[in-house]
């Protein structure tokens, strides 16, 4: 918005200035103020004017001008506002009427009095005082403002008994020296003080601070305010029997809080020290009641501190008074812990603020270049002893901690006391104790602030804070655990020495091995100390990850919470990144380590790959005891004075076995191989560890094989031909599927062919044993192995092609040889009556037809044309046509 001056100066034209946008526009009190508009008249006097003009009839409307008071309510309600300042203008007229009502109590009879101190008084002052624009107005209208305002003075004083908050505040306005107005006019010379003459300071209400800022404005309309008999008035209305309150009080000391340093000694000594002990006196007579009362609403209580302020600051000018600023100080206090005492929370937050106030004072002034003459008396020492002896601390944590906004007022307070080093262990139990069983606000607001401060903690503090979460991790349930758990992993971000990171790491360790802790919050433990690793600014990070390893091997050695420890040494190599694709030894850098250099010096280190293999053959040989005292033990049941249940302990252990081998590019060695086989597969406790087994090594010789190749046949041929047929399970055969093809073709006698393999040896490692699979393995089983028979005797290599003919008769030769062998036991049996036997010799002679038949169909198929003699699958279906060739 664009702001104007307007107005018609004598023998001139009219006269305006534009202003910057963005007038303020505040909405002026319903109350009216009184002012004797002539500059020549002292307020109350009631000079010049005629005694008869002082009554009025009843319920007649006293005179005002309306028109003027219409044009000003138009133009500084514009967008572009106007303010009439210039003499002879609308606000100077308007304000003699009212002031001169005023003067004769006419005021609350004037309906149009009223609505001018209600809207347009406030607002045109506020905009001429403290609107941006006010640096763009030329002199004469900085000049017009000034005479304007030594108009509100008069009005001020005129009423200034009456407790007139409307007025008042704009007085407040007046003489606030970091108004617009008067920072801009700051270098205008004092018209009330003489520059040639040395004049008595006891003539003065004001001085000019300093030469060079002199204030000189400011200055005059202080001496006019004292010239009026203002402060007389003032003096007054504190020495009668007129009640007081915190309002009242706040009103009349806010203006010469403010402008407290051009006010001369003699004024203050003569005005305000004995304004100072009343209000000292009647602030502290204020009964829990009433100081509850006063501080319900913020802006009161921060009336109250603003009042000690002032105070303060008035008294801070006269000499030899650091007795009466010691006693402020210590009333100050006083008066905030009286109101952290009541119950009231908006009362508890204003005590907060004062407090925070203070410790930003006193932090101002300790780290502030002052000459031994500016040095204030209430020291950071002194605030944080007043703190401890008063237990503040105390007070402060016994309610409200669930409002977020009163927590972080607490922090201050904390990170002060903590700064000066008179954070006791006692306060640190008590801000635990706070939350300790408490809703789930205040555990959250009370450990977001532990997270906050942990980092200035002393060592010893610390320390204290760690056996303060074991103590509580005792007695705690699984929620309050979790919560804990977040604050301990919190405790350790961003830490950049490692210092922090150690201890919490140390921490969650201890706590996760507790026997008492169910195995999710254990996991949830595990989980912190993995992502604080992860997280970890250390510049030693990765040694650091390397020592935890090592302090896991170490509990897998000894056979202690080995799954737990297996689970963290392959959490902690994936924080490690992969190697990229084309990543060769010779590109490695000191600086990168891969999670497959991680686990190669693992190995060598610890022969970690041999420890796991054999913690599983003992756990085994545990297992089988503890199965044999315990009939009935499910496998997929928790086993006794354990976590984990006996598959778990299985799984865990081939699983961690398999990601050494594939993360850290190893082979499975025979022994290894051997020992997993043996105690898995030939001696299993139950089903499930056989299926385990079978599985695994499946996967072991998958499309990237993990068992060395130069041990396949060696191992095939000692460890899977040797097992029971009648013990492979469908992942048993495809076990053997997958050593029987890769043993088989490294030695030559299969050759991988897309999707098929193709025989180039007739003589196939592990053939016999296929052959036995298919007569003893269960009917799934077999027809696995029926199907793998089939494969492998049907895709001839180049070299045999042309031994096909003798090929089908050998095969089937072989089947009929089978067959009549059967055929004979069946015959035996007869004679025996040996019914269950000859059904499993007739189920094997039908398996032996199954492969003649699926084996014939195969080639049969192969031709697709009209034949004289036709398939198998036709033979049966003819209807009596024949080819006529």
């Amino acid at each position: 918005m664009t702001v104007a001056m307007r107005g018609n100066p004598p023998g001139g034209g009219e006269a305006s200035t534009d202003g910057q946008p963005g007038g303020d526009s505040v909405q002026s009190s319903n109350q009216t103020p009184p002012a004797q508009p002539q500059e020549q008249q002292a307020a109350g006097s009631g000079e010049g004017l005629p005694e008869e003009n002082n009554e009025l009839p009843e319920g007649e409307e006293p005179p005002f001008p309306h028109d003027e008071l219409a044009r000003l309510d138009d133009m500084i309600n514009k967008p572009r506002w106007v303010v009439p300042v210039l003499p002879k203008g609308e606000l100077e007229i308007l304000l003699d009427a009212a002031t001169d009502l005023c003067r004769r109590n006419l005021d609350g009879r004037s309906e149009a009095c009223q609505r001018f101190f209600r809207d347009g008084l406030t607002i045109s002052f506020t905009k001429i005082l403290t609107d941006e624009a006010v640096s763009g107005w030329k002199f004469e209208i900085q000049r017009c403002i000034m005479k304007n305002t030594e108009r509100l003075i008069e009005l001020c004083v005129a009423k200034l008994a009456d407790d007139w908050f409307p007025l008042l505040d704009l007085l407040a306005i007046a003489l606030n020296p970091l108004c617009k107005f008067h920072i801009y006019n700051g270098n205008r010379a004092a018209d009330s003080v003489s520059s040639g003459a040395q004049m008595n300071n006891n003539d003065l209400y004001a001085r000019p601070p300093d030469s060079r800022t002199p204030k000189g404005w400011l200055v005059d309309l202080v001496n006019r305010f004292g010239s009026l008999k203002g402060f007389d008035t003032l003096a007054e209305r504190f020495d009668s029997d007129r009640t007081l309150s915190v309002s009242v009080i706040h009103a009349y000391l806010k203006p010469w809080g403010q402008c407290f340093e051009i006010l001369t000694p003699n004024t203050i000594q003569k005005y305000f020290m004995v304004i100072v002990d009343r209000v000292i006196h009647f602030l502290d007579l204020l009964s829990d009641e009433e100081l509850k009362k006063e501080s319900k609403n913020e802006a009161k209580n921060d009336a109250l501190s603003s009042i000690i302020k002032s105070l303060k600051n008035l008294v801070a000018r006269v000499p030899d008074t650091e007795e009466k600023i010691k006693t402020l100080e210590m009333f100050r206090l006083k008066m905030i812990l009286r109101l952290l005492q009541i119950s009231s929370f908006n009362g508890k937050m204003n005590a907060l603020n004062e407090i925070n106030k203070v410790i930003a004072n006193v932090s101002y002034y300790t780290h502030k270049h002052s000459t031994v003459e500016e040095e204030e008396w209430l020291t950071a020492e002194r605030v944080a002893e007043w703190i401890q002896e008063n237990k503040v601390l105390s007070i402060v944590l016994r309610d409200s901690l669930h409002q977020p906004q009163y927590v972080e007022k607490l922090e201050k307070i904390l990170r002060f006391v903590i700064k000066e080093k008179t954070l006791t262990l006692e306060d640190l139990d008590n801000i635990w104790a706070a939350q300790v069983g408490k809703h789930e606000a205040i555990v959250k607001n009370v450990h977001d602030l532990l997270a906050k401060l942990a980092w200035d903690f002393s060592p010893e503090q610390l320390d204290h804070l760690f056996i303060c979460f074991q103590e509580s991790w005792a007695n705690a349930t699984t929620k309050q655990r979790e919560k804990l758990l977040e604050l301990i992993r919190r405790l350790a971000e961003d830490d950049k020495d490692g210092v922090m990171a150690h201890k919490v790491l140390g921490l969650l360790w201890n706590l996760a091995h507790q026997e008492d802790v169910p195995t999710d919050i254990m996991d949830q433990a595990l989980n912190a100390h993995i992502k604080i690793l992860d997280y970890s600014c250390s510049q030693d990070r990765d040694a650091q990850k390397i020592r935890w390893i090592d302090r896991f091997v170490d509990e897998l050695k000894n056979d202690k919470w080995v799954l737990p420890a297996l689970k963290q040494i392959k959490e902690i190599c994936c924080l490690f990144g992969e190697a990229p694709q084309n990543h060769s030894h010779s590109q490695r850098s000191p600086h990168m380590q891969y999670r497959h250099d991680i686990i190669s010096m693992l190995q060598t280190k610890h022969s970690l790959v041999t420890i796991v293999a054999e913690n599983l053959s003992q756990y085994m040989n545990s297992a089988r005891q503890m199965a044999a005292g315990n009939p009935g033990l499910d496998p997929h049941s928790l086993l006794p004075g354990d976590r984990y249940s006996h598959v778990q302990q299985v799984q865990e252990r081939l699983h961690f076995l398999r990601f050494l081998l594939k993360d850290g590019q190893l082979w499975l060695c025979a022994p290894q191989a051997k020992q997993i086989w043996t105690c898995l597969a030939e001696n299993s406790v139950y089903v499930t560890d056989r299926e385990a087994c079978f599985k695994w090594f499946s996967k072991l010789m998958g499309e990237d094989p993990d068992l060395d190749p130069e041990i396949n046949k060696e191992f095939f041929e000692s460890n899977i031909l040797r097992l029971d047929p009648g013990l492979l399970t469908e992942n048993g055969i495809k076990c053997f599927d997958r050593f029987f093809k890769a043993v088989n073709t490294k030695e030559g006698k299969l050759t991988p062919k897309r999707r098929a393999y193709l025989i180039e040896d007739l003589e196939l490692i592990g053939q016999q044993y296929l052959w036995r699979v298919v007569l003893f393995g269960s009917d799934e089983v077999a027809n696995k192995a029926i199907e793998l028979l089939k494969e492998t005797y049907t895709n001839l290599g180049p070299k045999l092609q042309s031994s096909q003919v003798d090929i089908h008769e050998d095969f089937i030769q072989s089947c009929m040889d089978r067959l009549r062998a059967m055929f004979d036991t069946v015959q035996v049996l007869k004679k025996d009556t040996e019914e269950k036997k000859i059904q499993q010799e007739t189920m094997r002679m039908t398996r032996v037809l199954t492969v003649l038949r699926e084996y014939i169909n195969e080639y049969d198929q192969d031709h697709s044309e009209e034949r004289a003699i036709l398939p198998m699958s036709r033979n049966g279906q003819s209807k009596g046509k024949f080819p006529t060739h």
